[in-house]
């Protein structure tokens, strides 16, 4: 019998394999496509097919899942890794029971299964990590842009109040006014029916799109390129320090071994 240990490393090289991985990554593809499949209209027959293979997918969920909280010593030292809570929240999510009543929420529930290929490709796991890294400087920039917006919706209100469109009547329809002229939707009709109230309203449309679109997004976009830059240090660096502990641990070995030899 195997002791835990050498089980805990049996499923650890498993789990680890390319193959694995490539196989829970066609397991999640084929579940979204089953949903997708799911909402047309489909025999009787069909429908107990698609209903079958969700149950598969689903043990083969909760199979992945075991066998990653069995590779780890202490089941808390599972749930310190905040991507191992995340695919445990979606596959218990998957043991929900629906009945054929509510099958709408059944497939809302089952389409957050294809979230977990973020856990299984590394790249897609380091841009949301970026992007958690940049939030709070993000979330500043969006403050800051908020107060833009907000400034230039009193304007708007104020100096284009009887403009045809009725698009400047109240604060909140000139928010999404603004929100409407900084995506360069149809911007330019809005400017000229203002340019016939005031000619000069150019500069207000100009200045609002320089400072939005121009500015604060590109500063978005900025902090979040640094911020993955940062991430694929980060990652660099544990690499590197992987491969030098494994490195030192060989040596040690090799020399026990030539110490074992000398003695003998």
């Amino acid at each position: 019998m195997p002791t835990l240990k050498e089980l805990q490393e049996t499923l650890s090289e498993i789990i680890n394999n390319r193959y694995f991985e490539l196989f829970m990554m066609g397991i999640i593809i084929f579940s979204a496509m089953l949903i997708g499949i799911d909402t047309f209209e489909l025999k009787p027959i069909y429908q107990d097919i698609i209903f079958t293979l969700d149950h598969v997918i689903t043990i083969v969920f909760l199979i992945e899942i075991s066998m990653r909280i069995t590779t780890y010593s202490k089941i808390s030292d599972f749930f310190r890794d905040g991507w191992n809570i995340f695919d445990f929240i979606i596959v218990i999510m998957s043991l929900i029971p629906i009945d054929s009543n509510h099958s709408a929420i059944g497939r809302l529930l089952r389409i957050f299964r294809v979230l977990r290929i973020i856990t299984i490709i590394p790249e897609l796991k380091m841009i949301i990590n970026s992007l958690f890294r940049a939030s709070k400087s993000i979330g500043y920039v969006l403050i800051l842009m908020f107060v833009i917006f907000y400034i230039f919706a009193v304007v708007g209100t104020v100096l284009f109040a009887d403009a045809p469109s009725h698009l400047w009547d109240d604060i909140g329809v000139a928010l999404l006014t603004l929100f409407r002229v900084m995506t360069f939707e149809g911007w330019t009709d809005l400017m000229y029916e203002s340019m016939e109230i005031h000619p000069t309203s150019w500069i207000f449309y100009v200045s609002f799109i320089f400072l939005t679109t121009f500015t604060f997004l590109n500063m978005i976009i900025g902090i979040i390129l640094d911020s993955l830059n940062e991430e694929h240090k980060e990652q660099d660096e544990k690499e590197h320090t992987k491969i030098l502990k494994e490195l030192l641990e060989q040596n040690r070995i090799l020399i026990d071994k030539v110490e074992r030899l000398e003695r003998s």
